[in-house]
C-alpha cells in the first residue's frame, strides 16, 4: 500500500497543475514543438491540489478509485545541482475497489539538502480482500481470500554519498495487521484438518516491525522514464523482537534495472529482481512475482526470482509504443507452495512525452498471463513501483 500511496502523491503533484492551468494554457505547450507539456508547471510546483486517479490492480478486483490532496512547498537548494529536485510534498489519500477494498494514507517526504539527507514518513490503514493460493496434500491448487486490515506506519532514512547518485538508508516499518476469514464460507473436511499448514491461524492478528539498511545506485538519465543507464537496489530486512515483532525473520531484496538506447528512437530495458526470506514468515508476507499481467500474491515462495524486458520505440517526439515480456518462478522448502514452474507474463502499451525536460511519459498497458487479464495506467515507468 505504501507504494501506491507514494505513487499516487507524486502522479498529483504532477498532474494537477492543468487544473489550475486552465486560464493559462498556453504555459502547458513546449516552446519546442507547441504541443502539451507540463515541464513548466513540475519546474515550479506550488499549491494545494485534488485529484482522482484509477486503480487496475488485478488482486484488488482490477477497478478502483483513488482520490488524494496534495500540499506542495517550494523546493529547496541542495549542495549539487546535477539533478532536478522534487520539492517537499505532504498529501492525503483514499480508495476503493470493486472487491471492497478500501485504504486510507497520509505521507510526507521531503528534505535537508545542506547535508544531502531525504526522508519519508507516512501512514495508512487498509481494509484489503485479497486471494492466496496454496497446494493440498492431494497437489491440487487451493483458493482462498482474506481479509487483510493493515495500519502501517513507515520512516525511511537516506544520505546522498555522491552526486545524488548514490544513497545509503535506513527504513524502520512497522505494521499491526488483522487478518479475518470466514471459516462457515467453503471450507470442506480435508481443507480444515490442513488449516494450520496452508494458512497458519498462528498468523492472524500479530506485529511486523521490520529494520533495513539499503544501498542504491542510480545512473538513469532520468528519474522517471529513463533512455539509458543503470539502477541498482540492495535491501537487507530484518525483524525481531526488539524490533516490536512478534515474528523473527530476514530478508534480502536485489533489484537491477539497465537501459540501453541501441538507436536514438529504441530503448531496451532489463529488469531482474531476487528475493530471498528465511526463518519464520507468516502466509501473506512471502514475497511474490511482480509482473504486469499477474496479480499480487498469486506466486509466493521463501525465495522467488524473475526477467523482463521492455522494449520501447518512439514513433514522434511525443508518442511511443510498448512491448514487454518476463518471466519468474518461486522456490519454497513447503509442499503447500511447491512450485518448479516458470510463469510468464507479457502485453503492450503507448506512452506520451508530458513533461520534455524531465523525460517524464505517461500512458497505458494491457497485459495477459496464464488465465489473466489486466490494465494499468503507468506514471513514468512501471518499474520504479
Amino acid at each position: 500500500m505504501k507504494k501506491g500511496i507514494l505513487s499516487l502523491l507524486i502522479l498529483t503533484s504532477m498532474l494537477s497543475f492543468s487544473i489550475q492551468a486552465q486560464k493559462k494554457t498556453s504555459t502547458l505547450k513546449d516552446t519546442l514543438d507547441n504541443k502539451f507539456d507540463m515541464s513548466n508547471y513540475i519546474v515550479n510546483l506550488h499549491g494545494f491540489i485534488p485529484w482522482p486517479t484509477i486503480i487496475t490492480e488485478p488482486a484488488l478486483g482490477s477497478f478502483g478509485i483513488a482520490l488524494a490532496a496534495v500540499f506542495i512547498s517550494p523546493q529547496k537548494k541542495g549542495k549539487t545541482e546535477d539533478r532536478y529536485r522534487f520539492p517537499d510534498i505532504t498529501g492525503v489519500a483514499g480508495m476503493y475497489t470493486l472487491n471492497n477494498t478500501w485504504g486510507v494514507g497520509a505521507l510526507r517526504q521531503g528534505s535537508f539538502p545542506t547535508i544531502g539527507m531525504r526522508y519519508t514518513i507516512g501512514a495508512g490503514y487498509a481494509n484489503a480482500n485479497m486471494d492466496f493460493y496454496r497446494q493440498t496434500y492431494r497437489g491440487n491448487e487451493l483458493k482462498e481470500q482474506f481479509n487483510l486490515q493493515p495500519i502501517v506506519a513507515v520512516l525511511d532514512v537516506s544520505e546522498n554519498l555522491h552526486k545524488n547518485r548514490i544513497f545509503a538508508g535506513i527504513r524502520y516499518q512497522f505494521t499491526r495487521m488483522i487478518v479475518k476469514y470466514d471459516f462457515k464460507s467453503s471450507l470442506d473436511t480435508i481443507f480444515h484438518r490442513n488449516f494450520d499448514t496452508l494458512f497458519s491461524p498462528p498468523d492472524f492478528n500479530k506485529n511486523l516491525g521490520n529494520l533495513g539498511i539499503y544501498l542504491e545506485l542510480d545512473y538513469r538519465n532520468s528519474m522517471f522514464t529513463p533512455d539509458k543507464g543503470l539502477r541498482l537496489k540492495t535491501t537487507y530486512t530484518f525483524g525481531r523482537n526488539w524490533t516490536a515483532s512478534d515474528f523473527n525473520f530476514d530478508q534480502i531484496v536485489i533489484n537491477a534495472n539497465m537501459f540501453i538506447q541501441i538507436l536514438k528512437p529504441w530503448v531496451c530495458g532489463f529488469r531482474t529482481v531476487g528475493q530471498v526470506m528465511f526463518n519464520d514468515v507468516p502466509f501473506y508476507y512471502y514475497p511474490y512475482l511482480d509482473m504486469r499481467g499477474i496479480p499480487m500474491m498469486r506466486y509466493q515462495g521463501q525465495e522467488t526470482l524473475l526477467f523482463e524486458t521492455e522494449q520501447r520505440v518512439d514513433v514522434t517526439r511525443r508518442w511511443s509504443v510498448v512491448g514487454f515480456v518476463g518471466t519468474g518462478r518461486t522456490w519454497s522448502d513447503s509442499r503447500y507452495m511447491s512450485d518448479d514452474t516458470w510463469h510468464w507474463a507479457g502485453g503492450a502499451g503507448f506512452r506520451y512525452l508530458v513533461a520534455r525536460l524531465f523525460k517524464l511519459r505517461m500512458g497505458f498497458d494491457v497485459a495477459a498471463s496464464k488465465d489473466q487479464f489486466a490494465y494499468y495506467f503507468v506514471f513514468g515507468h512501471y518499474w520504479n513501483r
